[in-house]
């Protein structure tokens, strides 16, 4: 992975100061100066500040508890579909405390809603938009919307009840039918992402990386405007950018793979949870291939991996070893309000999501409240303070319906 670069970015018009859309505006993306330095060396978490504890080890012990969640709301409109990211998905919180999300009916396309009165609004696209891409909430809470593509991103900010128009010129900045995801005021799509910090524009741009033939990495973030970590899909490397500061984390340990059939053995990073300045949570994954000898079938061996960074000190914890049918992927972390988070992990193609809350030194497992044998997909979680919504779907009877559970 190579530098990262944080820069300002140029306005092609005069926008109201701390507004990004006192008028439309049309802002121009040229990489300029730094707006934030590199810390220069790399931090390395080894395997010696991670040592792999005993395959008859867990860490976690976590116990089953009673659901705290509530079931808010499942649509009427149900799909037949293999897409477990039917639903809602991409939330954010408004500054007057309403929970925005994207909407997919089966249709690969995102609608913009709100949750009001107990019930989804569906709002209409901004000037220009097709489909809504990411929503971000910018520094004065305000909610924007985007339409990521390839040189020009398309958007709106949300004034009253309509949008302000937002078009972005960021060159080699995002195409169509790359991912996009947001966090907090930050948009990425591919290794670029956008911000407004209440005065200016500002871009990130990220290492590209190298996976599965060349491709640009995918990039989900997280974390708070003040630290913010951008982790790339299937790398051992992530970016954090700190109060304007960016530095490279490379994860190291390993776990035991002297029998993997085929590659792997690394940790991935997948989610990351920021409690304050002095504490941080890297959660992920290490796994390797392994092979089914009696059926000539592959498979994946491993255990999930919690690693807390805390006065300057990295620790881990490790999950129960699996030697079979090890997929589960951390899909989201949140902090829960009381110096703890909460973290869902979802199975291949993101189904079958459990909910885990780390309180007090101690781990619990829930699953969210559905109809028995339906399955659960978790797509996002949003924080706002003690505050937790849950974003997904239910699969039932063959048919994605999308759904919003609460921490109660």
């Amino acid at each position: 992975m190579a530098a990262v670069t944080l820069a300002l970015i140029s306005a092609g018009c005069a926008a109201g100061v701390g507004d990004p859309a006192s008028k439309p505006t049309k802002a121009v993306a040229p990489v300029l100066s730094p707006a934030g330095k590199s810390a220069g060396e790399k931090i390395v978490v080894s395997r010696k500040d991670c040592p792999e504890p005993a395959r008859t080890a867990d860490e976690f012990k976590a116990a089953s508890v009673r659901s705290s969640w509530k079931l808010l709301s499942v649509t009427d409109e149900e799909q037949d579909a293999v897409f477990s990211y039917y639903g809602f998905f991409g939330g954010a919180m408004a500054s007057d405390g309403a929970l925005w999300a994207l909407y997919d009916a089966g249709e690969h396309a995102g609608t913009p809603v709100r949750w009001k009165d107990g019930r989804w609004e569906r709002v209409a696209m901004p000037p220009g938009v097709k489909t809504v891409k990411a929503l971000a909430t910018g520094p004065d809470g305000k909610i924007w919307a985007v339409e990521p593509k390839e040189g020009t991103w398309k958007g709106g900010v949300r004034e009253g009840d309509g949008w302000q128009e937002l078009t972005l010129t960021v060159p080699g900045g995002g195409k169509e039918d790359r991912p996009v995801t947001a966090h907090d005021g930050w948009v990425s799509s591919g290794a670029t992402a956008v911000r407004w910090d209440g005065t200016s524009w500002e871009r990130l741009d990220l290492p590209p990386g190298i996976r599965y033939g060349g491709m640009i990495a995918e990039y989900r973030l997280f974390g708070p405007r003040e630290e913010t970590w951008a982790v790339p899909e299937d790398e051992s490397k992530v970016v954090r950018v700190r109060n304007g500061v960016s530095q490279m984390v490379e994860f190291g340990l390993e776990i035991d793979a002297k029998e993997a059939a085929h590659g792997g053995g690394g940790f991935d990073p997948q989610a990351v949870v920021v409690l304050g300045k002095d504490e941080t949570w890297v959660l992920g994954a290490a796994t390797f291939g392994a092979h089914y000898v009696d059926v000539d079938e592959d498979t994946d061996a491993g255990r999930m991996v919690a690693l807390r960074y805390a006065q300057g000190k990295w620790t881990c914890m490790w999950g129960p070893f699996h030697r079979e049918n090890f997929n589960d992927n951390f899909v989201e972390a949140v902090p829960d309000g009381n110096g703890g988070f909460w973290a869902v992990t979802s199975r291949y193609l993101g189904t079958d999501s459990t909910l885990w809350h780390f309180s007090s030194g101690r781990w619990t497992r829930e699953r969210l409240p559905a109809d028995e044998g339906a399955e659960q997909n978790v797509t996002d979680l949003v924080a706002n303070g003690h505050e937790i919504y849950a974003l997904g779907s239910i699969f039932s009877r063959g048919s994605f319906r999308g759904a919003l559970w609460r921490v109660s």
